[in-house]
């Protein structure tokens, strides 16, 4: 065999190796819902017709629509990165979305207890965020008083804290990041509060960023050249995915919260963070019942509790 045949054939073993580690999952590989069961030793029941799939197992409860992207896993949504394909009473999920979601998931990577966190209050200054008329809210004090409540709860936890800002200041979305590495920080989790043109529009959602070659959520149809682009935080994915997925387990259980689930957005202030990362969106301004619980202190305290409990249950402490 000539060099050229040998490096082909090398190549082919190499990226044979990939797909089947399921690190980059081809076009169309799929695994069937009773695949899944069997790999969990659970069982697959249907609803709605069939289009309605659930994989129960030990430790797992595994709920899936045809055509749609979201899982429902163990109580929380998640969103994956392609559509859940097949008939009614056969459905199928992208192998990717087995391997890079459900298995980190179901099996955490290891994590070492945070000692110092970075808490990010979106905006400030001169960008006020999001805002709701009626009783004059701005964003950028809601998410620092969020944020000043949540460091006094990690505190207790024996956390140390570093704010990106502490009073009314504007500070840059690559300078937040910065801040977080430069404090050599354990994670960063990023404070915001969502608006939108529809008063019906209101829940809780929390964000990491696109792994490499993956698109967002909102646009899982549609990548762009921005998809391809490597970003530090990518380092980090699957540590990512768990600390938002405790973050959204705890914030989804607030008073008459809605789960929007666990998704993927490419935030700046997210791309160069040099350890975990998360932005949550704690709810909608603009909706009407959401937006007057946000401006009472006693939810905005449960909000930075469900925080706190959030990001203990990630790091293995107990509260």
């Amino acid at each position: 065999m000539g060099r050229l045949g040998l490096f082909f054939r090398c190549a082919f073993v190499f990226a044979s190796l990939f797909l089947s580690s399921g690190l980059f999952a081809a076009p169309g590989d799929y695994l069937g819902l009773d695949v899944l069961s069997d790999r969990c030793g659970g069982a697959v029941s249907y609803g709605e017709g069939g289009r309605c799939g659930t994989v129960r197992g030990k430790n797992l409860e595994l709920q899936c629509r045809l055509n749609g992207a979201c899982y429902r896993l163990n109580g929380v949504n998640v969103y994956g990165q392609c559509a859940v394909a097949g008939q009614p009473g056969r459905l199928r999920i992208g192998r990717s979305d087995w391997d890079l979601l459900i298995v980190p998931l179901l099996s955490p990577p290891a994590i070492v207890p945070p000692r110092r966190v970075c808490v990010d209050p979106g905006h400030g200054g001169r960008d006020m965020g999001a805002g709701r008329a009626r009783g004059n809210l701005e964003e950028k004090n809601l998410t620092l008083d969020v944020a000043k409540r949540l460091e006094v709860l990690l505190k207790r936890q024996g956390v140390e804290v570093l704010l990106t800002r502490s009073g009314d200041q504007f500070v840059a979305l690559e300078d937040r990041s910065a801040i977080a590495n430069n404090g050599k920080c354990d994670l960063m989790v990023c404070i915001h509060f969502n608006a939108a043109d529809s008063p019906r529009a209101e829940g809780i959602e929390t964000y990491i960023l696109p792994s490499q070659g993956s698109s967002s959520t909102a646009r899982l149809h549609s990548p762009s050249a921005k998809d391809k682009k490597f970003c530090v935080n990518n380092r980090h994915d699957e540590k990512n995915l768990y600390l938002a997925y405790c973050l959204q387990k705890e914030l989804k259980g607030l008073r008459s919260a809605v789960d929007r689930g666990v998704k993927r957005g490419r935030f700046k202030v997210l791309e160069n963070a040099d350890c975990p990362a998360v932005l949550v969106e704690c709810g909608f301004l603009t909706a009407s019942g959401e937006g007057a619980r946000i401006a009472d202190g006693n939810y905005r305290q449960a909000i930075a509790n469900a925080l706190c409990e959030g990001i203990c249950s990630y790091g293995g402490r107990k509260k």
